[in-house]
């Protein structure tokens, strides 16, 4: 028995008033002398007896009269299970099915959602005229109904059917439980209709504990042995930086099924024209890799389209890949021309010639006195090229704009302050310089740089060479240097290194973006490297490598979760648009940009449009979860554990041919009643009871 008001409960502690009353009036009698005892021996026997016998029959009568009271204004509540519980109380019910691309299955009952659908309607005529109900789905949009009748909730059943969108099923179960627990009848029942696949379920959380007025029961459909190809893992691998950068995209594929996959093809489109088409034959629960290069292009998005042929489950044979290639990056070289100065920058050149010759890139020169802070958020890396002094206003808006994503090149001045080239990079925890090595202009060798090891797309991208191969070049001689001081951790890398085993160029990733800082300035007079061979290449790779950011990369949602992205854009007037429906998102101003977001729930698989003022449009690719593909089920047991760290009555059956008989059992095992009543009339009797003994005791009989 379980109460519908508990906290009435309390209300028993009234139980001692009556006993407290009858020990206050006991009194302790006095002695007084007679000259026979005779009369009072036979007293008592008898009244004496009769009287004590009333009173604790009374005190019984009423403690117990107040309890029944008490227990009545808790509701007491019986569950299922008691022979004297039936289901003519009122009931609330919810029905939620299972709608997921899996069932779309078929087993020797039929399609799965069919089933499922049957099953429901079935629930639903069960139920009496005074019953109230809702009904939803776990994929999609919710269906959000009021509470219904039987027959308004089995009108609704004709619009669900499976549908490759995201799944909800948590989040739907939560808001159910809610409904159904705030609701004022006291039987109250989730009947959850699904085909019971593990990924699914698996991924339940949040639902919450101890629900104790609502009972789960979980109706399962379907026995077909698994059969499906899916894709596990599609992303973008981009090999080499700058030009001469190769664009694949690499897709895994996986057989969530029970036997072999064979005589099946994977094919690949770009931008709706049929490139590549291969053969695949996978293993049962083994995966499979492909790799495709992506042709050249000049647009910034490339729709791809992979699809599995020859898979019968067809819901998740393709996948939308939209494809962001690298922007028009720009640079901002920072130098100091001072009067009278004398500093010949190699890397001035290299950056001219990187300017008229390359489209990927736009660089801009300032000398510092003339440097507005505020511009250095619209260049994508900026180089700091022999500047003698960093101000700390520009190293803190420096650091700011790396940590957002951009990069920064420093290249140290002769005559330089160390002091403020090591505030700039304990901003960032990016290291130190530390001590000085030789002397400026001096032509005098102090060291020479190392071979080059490999291990860095910067090096990697430079020299052209096979495995077996070792770099050889060279190297430069140094005539003056600072130490460096690198951080540990693997966010820090030394590109290059002196002879010694000093750092001569280190990079530090901090937060989104990277620092690079040389312990040698771009002038002859720091070593004779800018005029090797090697120094132009290394530094155009560098400055591509800065500002590459995340290069081209896939823009893809995954259904099931809210959309959100943030733009670097100084406007709020964006669109969606999906399926040629025009969306206007929610859009929040951010440190990093403006932010998008819109719930989704909506969504089919497909491509999606994102249109703001002033800006090219945005392709994004939207896909289903991975997990959708798994289809393997729980049996009975494992759906009753998952479920029973939710819900405190869960019930799970398998619904077979002789599926109205176990929906009838499953019904009258399903409720309870309110008994409440009966403790009223047990407190009205045992009143009556009182006035009996209380009559039939009278304190003055004597036999």
């Amino acid at each position: 028995m379980s109460f519908l008001n508990p906290l009435f409960l309390i209300a028993l502690l009234t139980v001692a008033v009556p006993l407290l009353i009858y020990l206050l009036n006991l009194r302790k009698p006095k002695r007084i002398r007679f000259s026979t005892l005779a009369f009072f021996e036979s007293l008592k026997t008898t009244a004496l007896k009769r009287i004590r016998l009333k009173r604790w029959l009374l005190l019984a009568i009423r403690m117990l009269a107040i309890i029944a009271l008490v227990i009545a204004a808790s509701r007491p509540f019986l569950p299922s299970g008691f022979g004297w519980a039936n289901e003519s109380e009122p009931k609330v019910i919810a029905v939620l099915i299972d709608n997921s691309p899996a069932m779309s299955q078929v087993d020797r009952e039929g399609p799965y959602i069919e089933q499922a659908l049957n099953i429901a309607a079935e629930v639903l005529e069960m139920a009496d005229s005074d019953d109230r109900l809702l009904i939803d789905v776990t994929h999609g949009e919710s269906m959000n109904t009021p509470f219904l009748t039987a027959g308004g909730a089995l009108g609704r059943l004709g619009d669900i059917e499976p549908v490759n969108k995201g799944g909800y099923t948590g989040s739907r179960l939560i808001r159910l439980e809610q409904r159904l627990r705030e609701a004022r009848e006291p039987n109250k029942i989730i009947y959850y209709i699904t085909s019971g696949q593990e990924a699914q379920l698996s991924t339940i959380e949040g639902v919450p504990g101890d629900p104790s007025s609502v009972n789960l029961q979980v109706l399962k459909v379907g026995d077909a042995p698994p059969s499906n190809t899916g894709f596990e893992n599609v992303e973008v691998q981009v090999s080499g930086i700058g030009q001469g950068s190769e664009i694949s995209l690499r897709a895994v594929l996986a057989n969530y099924g029970a036997q072999i996959a064979t005589n099946q093809f994977i094919s690949f489109y770009v931008d709706g024209e049929l490139l590549s088409q291969q053969p695949f034959s996978i293993e049962q629960g083994e995966t499979e890799e492909f790799l495709f290069t992506l042709p050249e292009t000049d647009n910034l998005s490339v729709p791809v389209e992979l699809l599995i042929e020859g898979d019968e489950l067809t819901f998740d044979n393709r996948f939308y890949a939209a494809i962001q290639m690298p922007e028009l990056r720009r640079i901002l070289v920072v130098d100091e021309r001072t009067s009278g100065r004398i500093f010949n920058s190699y890397l001035k050149p290299l950056f001219d010639i990187a300017s008229s010759e390359s489209e990927r890139f736009e660089i801009s020169f300032s000398d510092i006195r003339e440097l507005e802070v505020q511009s250095i958020y619209d260049y994508d890396a900026i180089v700091l090229d022999g500047i003698r002094n960093v101000p700390d206003y520009l190293s803190e808006a420096l650091i700011d704009h790396v940590q957002a994503g951009a990069g920064l090149l420093f290249m140290p001045a002769a005559e330089g302050n160390m002091t403020s080239y090591n505030r700039l990079l304990d901003f960032s925890e990016a290291g130190r310089y530390t001590g000085i090595n030789g002397s400026y202009g001096s032509f005098e060798s102090v060291d020479r740089m190392a071979a080059p090891v490999e291990g860095h797309p910067v090096l990697e991208s430079i020299f052209e060479k096979s495995d077996d191969e070792s770099i050889r070049l060279n190297e430069p001689e140094l005539f003056y240097y600072y130490d460096i001081e690198a951080p540990s951790g693997s966010l820090s890398f030394s590109i290059l290194n002196t002879r010694t085993g000093r750092s001569l160029l280190q990079e530090v990733q901090v937060g989104r973006g990277r620092i690079i800082y040389s312990a040698i300035g771009s002038d002859p007079g720091w070593s004779n490297f800018p005029i090797k061979p090697f120094f132009a290449p290394l530094f155009f790779r560098t400055m591509e490598y800065l500002v590459q950011g995340e290069g081209a990369m896939l823009n893809n949602h995954r259904l099931g979760e809210p959309f959100r992205t943030v733009l670097n854009l100084n406007t709020q007037n964006i669109e969606l648009e999906k399926d040629g429906d025009v969306i206007a998102p929610q859009i929040r101003q951010t440190f990093q940009g403006v932010e998008i977001s819109y719930s989704a729930e909506e969504w089919t698989a497909g491509w999606l449009n994102i249109s703001a003022e002033g800006k090219d449009d945005i392709l994004y690719s939207v896909n289903q979860n991975a997990m959708e593909s798994r289809l393997n089920t729980l049996d009975k047991t494992g759906i009753e554990d998952l479920f029973l760290n939710y819900f405190s009555s869960v019930n799970v059956i398998k619904v077979s041919e002789n599926r109205a008989e176990e929906l009838t059992t499953l019904q009258k095992s399903s409720f309870g009643r309110e008994i409440w009543f009966w403790f009223i009339i047990a407190a009205i009797l045992l009143l009556f009871a009182e006035s009996l003994v209380s009559k039939i005791y009278k304190a003055e009989t004597i036999t």
